[in-house]
């Protein structure tokens, strides 16, 4: 025990005294040799990551969860960023020409322009392929496009070697096999293929349908056919491995890519994205050859409108292409010279047709005009009517108010006889005269007075001097003296008694409405002034 004890002892001392000078060698080595440890210890890394994995998986998680979850946020918020920038510049050109590309695209596809647009933002872009051994994670072959910045293919080959066992560890807890099949960080994927020694990892930027799952299914399946027997036999040993052969079967799927984008430039004819451009030059010039049609008519017309003696005659212009032509009837050749002349200093007309045809059986309508003119303020005179017209060539129209339909029927057949007038419209109205009178009544009489009668009798001729009925309001008022019942019933004598002698001296027995009121007129203190109260008011009736 004693001899143990003393060796332990040496073994202590030499212990404390080399560890300091052994710890600076280290130390010292690792500032000259840095890169020669990183160098010998990288391949360790992946197995002492598998093994970690399998012994502690919780704690792998929670140590990456904060790095990796803070960075594919960012990206994800970054990518969403770039992409809606893409959009937005791509709609506040929307009158260039990719625009129009683009819409006429939208309609051959027979997909929406918002759709196309989304599809060329998130198109699927094959960044870079990597084919991983199953076992040691060792990256067999990579490629990669111009626009990847993968930098250290073989430690994502190994991060990934890690994932992917740990996942499917995971997966496997029902006793089915089951393989990761793509891992998603913002607008980027891996798309994991999986075969029985290898399995294929491909980066893809944007979108992926199944035509780009196809693509790498089919580049798997080659790769096993061919060289199937050479990764399963793979010991770590690249001196006899195909790496060069199977660099270039994982390009076609680079290639294919570009071929893809190729096809689809040489697909469309650039003559198809401008028959766009020259149907909307076509229908802009249309509209300002139409344009500039409507304002020479508009000019023309205004132009023959402003001359006095063209104005009676319905005269039409039609102008295309700048092209004017005149139509129309007049009765002398003197008014056809002289519409062609009003406008032959019209600016812009390339040529003026003068189709106005001359009928020389059509009365100048500068005379009929002063005719019917001449005539109608004469029957005003005589009548004491207001009757107007509206004279438009061979078209008369007649308006205002008369007092006789006699006196009207005999200003028509006038009119009927003027050579010229074509029709005739006749809104004459046949006034009522205006009649306003008070008959009053001595005290419980109902006997008309002189005076009464005389009012009668100017009430009689005026009625007399209409060709039909007149419509009349009476209306009896009483002074308010003695009984309602009483007071009625005179006031409904009075009533009668007048009816009676306005039907007895009028040639057209007149429409009368008797009303009786217990009442005195507006106005009237029937205590202060008690005959203002005794009285029939006459009035005509206006017509409802």
């Amino acid at each position: 025990m004693s001899q143990k004890k003393k060796t332990d002892n040496e073994e202590e001392a030499l212990e404390s005294a080399l560890s300091p000078i052994v710890n600076r060698l280290i130390d010292k080595n690792f500032e000259k040799s840095g890169d020669k440890i990183a160098s010998q210890m990288a391949p360790l890394i992946g197995g002492a990551i598998r093994e970690q994995i399998k012994s502690q998986k919780d704690d792998i998680v929670d140590a990456l969860y904060p790095v990796m979850g803070n960075m594919i946020s960012k990206f994800v918020t970054k990518s969403l960023e770039e992409l809606l920038n893409k959009i937005n510049q791509q709609i506040q050109n929307g009158l260039s020409i990719e625009a129009v590309k683009r819409k006429f695209k939208a309609k051959i596809k027979g997909v929406s322009e918002t759709e196309l647009l989304l599809q060329e933002n998130a198109a699927a872009n094959i960044k870079a392929a990597l084919l991983i051994h199953k076992e040691s994670g060792t990256l067999l072959a990579k490629v990669e496009n111009e626009q990847s910045t993968l930098s250290d293919a073989d430690m994502l080959a190994s991060m990934m070697t890690a994932i992917r066992s740990f996942v499917n560890d995971w997966l496997a807890a029902d006793k089915e096999h089951q393989e990761l099949g793509e891992i998603e960080f913002g607008g980027n994927k891996i798309i994991i293929e999986a075969s029985g020694s290898s399995y294929l990892a491909v980066i893809v930027e944007g979108a992926a349908y199944a035509k780009t799952y196809d693509k790498i299914r089919h580049a798997l399946e080659q790769i096993v056919l061919t060289y199937g027997e050479s990764i399963k036999e793979f010991n770590g040993d690249f001196s006899q491995f195909p790496q060069n052969e199977l660099q270039e079967q994982l390009k076609t799927l680079l290639l294919e890519n570009i071929e893809e984008k190729e096809e689809e430039k040489k697909s469309t004819h650039p003559l198809l994205y401008l028959l766009p451009l020259l149907l909307i030059l076509f229908f802009a010039y249309k509209s300002y050859e139409e344009y500039v049609d409507e304002e020479l008519q508009e000019q023309i017309v205004s132009q023959i409108h402003e001359v006095p003696a063209l104005s009676p005659f319905a005269i039409k212009v039609t102008v295309e292409d700048k092209n004017a032509t005149l139509f129309g009837k007049v009765p002398f050749a003197y008014h056809k010279q002289l519409a062609k002349e009003s406008v032959a200093n019209i600016k812009g007309l390339s040529a003026l047709n003068n189709e106005i045809e001359v009928v020389p059986t059509l009365t100048d309508p500068m005379q009929l005009s002063a005719q019917i003119a001449y005539l109608i303020k004469g029957v005003n005179l005589a009548t004491k009517s207001n009757v107007s017209y509206n004279f438009d060539y061979q078209n008369l129209r007649l308006f205002g108010t008369m007092d006789s339909l006699e006196k009207k029927e005999k200003l028509l057949q006038e009119l009927h006889t003027m050579q010229g007038i074509k029709s005739i419209k006749d809104d004459i109205v046949i006034a009522s005269p205006k009649i306003e009178t008070d008959i009053y009544f001595k005290k419980a009489s109902s006997q008309l007075s002189k005076t009464a009668k005389e009012k009668l009798l100017k009430i009689t001729n005026t009625l007399n001097t209409h060709d039909y009925p007149v419509k009349l309001q009476l209306n009896a008022y009483s002074d308010m003296l003695g009984s309602k019942k009483k007071n009625a019933a005179l006031a409904q004598k009075r009533l009668d008694t007048i009816a009676s002698f306005l039907k007895q001296n009028t040639k057209h027995t007149p429409s009368l409405k008797l009303q009786v009121l217990h009442q005195a007129p507006d106005g009237v203190d029937p205590l202060k002034n008690p005959d203002m109260a005794r009285c029939v008011s006459i009035n005509t009736l206006k017509e409802q």
